[in-house]
């Protein structure tokens, strides 16, 4: 017999340049939103933001506010039939982007508690500007959060869908679940940690449950500490 050797699906996506661009033409919302926000972050002048820190979280607000503005619209021009299309089309790679997102978004919660420490030394209008970046950063992550693993729930349960398998997520009183109701799915996980009335019904879609739930943890836990701080600087 003859073995082929494997490769992690992120090594295999730079060795394969075609797969490499098929996800990039299949989610132009996201990759746009992420150019935009990188674009901001390089046009930033020195002179004008001082703080590396808060260049990072402009360009990462650039990339998130966008990418949310993007995907609403998306969401409102979607029925089942067109979810179920871009489902099958984003199929590929979306547990590296997944991945990168909920990376990129930790990263960002770093920086933001480097952004509330630096602004111990300020005064002033600064201050508040800063503490209102910081501020505006944990939002725009939370929905930007949610909203990925949303959209990933709808994509992993409309491609279960179009291959005639059984549902993997059940959603009371409801045939045929929209956006808004997997964002809702999300969201619930988001803020409590639990699944309330929609149930996972498969093994494989537990698993990004259970990552859901341990960086839904870890980010409220942090967003709490930093909400102190923000507090305790404004006062």
């Amino acid at each position: 017999p003859t073995h082929h050797p494997t490769t992690t699906p992120s090594i295999t996506m730079f060795r394969s340049p075609s797969r490499f661009m098929r996800i990039l033409r299949t989610r132009p919302r996201l990759w746009s939103a992420i150019l935009a926000g990188g674009l901001v972050y390089l046009a930033l002048p020195e002179a004008l933001v001082h703080h590396a820190e808060a260049r990072v979280l402009i360009g990462w607000n650039t990339c998130t506010l966008l990418y949310l503005g993007l995907a609403l619209h998306m969401v409102l021009r979607s029925d089942a039939t067109r979810m179920q299309h871009r489902a099958l089309h984003q199929n590929e790679g979306r547990i590296l982007v997944l991945t990168m997102v909920v990376a990129a978004a930790v990263a960002v919660l770093l920086a933001v508690g480097s952004q509330i420490a630096a602004v111990k030394d300020m005064s002033g209008m600064l201050k508040h500007l800063h503490l209102g970046l910081a501020g505006l950063t944990v939002v725009s992550s939370w929905l930007f959060t949610q909203t990925l693993f949303g959209l990933h729930y709808a994509h992993d349960f409309y491609i279960a869908r179009a291959r005639k398998q059984p549902d993997i997520l059940a959603f009371p009183g409801t045939d045929h679940p929209s956006y808004s109701d997997f964002f809702y799915f999300a969201a619930v996980i988001g803020t409590s940690g639990q699944t309330a009335d929609v149930a996972f019904t498969h093994s494989a879609l537990r698993r990004i449950g259970v990552l859901h739930c341990i960086l839904a943890f870890f980010f409220n836990t942090t967003v709490l500490a930093l909400t102190i701080n923000i507090a305790a600087g404004l006062f």
